[in-house]
């Protein structure tokens, strides 16, 4: 059985929880219902969010808004990060009667030093610890507030979004379910009740990008983990991830990636 995209987070009695991982590798598609902040300290890490991949530097924050699909990935070099989860009754998307969404990739000092004052005081044993962190995280809001807000919406709007949101969700999450089987946007579409032409155009709208183009996307990126990780053959690595020709996989892996499989296993191993 494939593990569900949908994340518990256990509930805490602190309001802020901080974890840090150390040569972390990668994470899977996955989304929960409260705000997440990842915290970079090295390169080379990608994250995709709301299928947007981001290129993450030395000090680059990941907003993760609730709801949104995420991962993230060293794409085979461990990654150092910061993990902080916000409970939601300690700052809710809900300001001044309206519901905010705030930009993924914040790159701003000030915000950074932040949550470094922030880290510090989780990882100290002052009785009032808890106080400062409160000051330097509604520090780090205010500033995202005026200057990282990504769109504000009403309630009516915010939940005619939220609706088209959770229906997007769903259609992502079964293509990262059954991406090694085959998968039409005919197929798609009969599932989720929708007519093809509105299934393009619904999901060319949310993402940026063609459904196929998304699916082969998937497909790919699975396939550089098993060339990395594994010593599947080519072809075997193909059938693995969808692909039934290997010809065929090996256009795709070129287009999307710019070298051939073979070139890419090489490549990476000898780093």
């Amino acid at each position: 059985m494939k593990p569900s995209t949908y994340e518990r987070i256990p509930h805490r009695e602190d309001h802020i929880t901080i974890k840090t991982f150390e040569n972390y590798n990668s994470a899977s598609l996955h989304w929960h219902e409260i705000i997440e902040i990842l915290y970079y300290h090295d390169d080379r890490t990608y994250v995709d969010c709301n299928l947007e991949e981001i290129h993450t530097k030395n000090g680059d924050i990941i907003f993760v808004n609730m709801n949104e699909l995420h991962k993230a990935t060293k794409r085979g070099f461990p990654a150092t990060y910061h993990c902080i989860h916000l409970r939601t009754d300690f700052f809710s998307n809900l300001i001044g009667g309206k519901y905010v969404v705030f930009k993924n990739l914040i790159r701003d000092k000030r915000c950074a030093d932040l949550l470094d004052n922030v880290i510090k005081c989780y990882e100290s044993d002052d009785f009032n610890k808890e106080i400062y962190m409160k000051k330097h995280m509604y520090e780090f809001f205010e500033i995202i507030c005026k200057e990282h807000v990504q769109e504000v919406f009403d309630r009516t709007q915010y939940m005619k979004n939220f609706k088209v949101y959770d229906k997007f969700n769903d259609i992502v999450i079964y293509i990262n379910d059954h991406y090694d089987e085959e998968i039409t946007v005919g197929m798609i579409a009969e599932k989720f009740f929708v007519s093809e032409s509105y299934l393009s155009s619904f999901f060319k709208e949310k993402s940026g990008k063609s459904m196929m183009k998304y699916v082969n996307e998937v497909r790919i990126e699975r396939a550089k983990t098993y060339l990395l990780r594994t010593n599947m053959s080519i072809g075997e690595i193909a059938d693995s991830v969808g692909f039934g020709d290997i010809n065929y996989f090996s256009r795709k892996f070129r287009l999307l990636v710019g070298m051939t499989p073979s070139e890419y296993r090489k490549r990476k191993n000898s780093l």
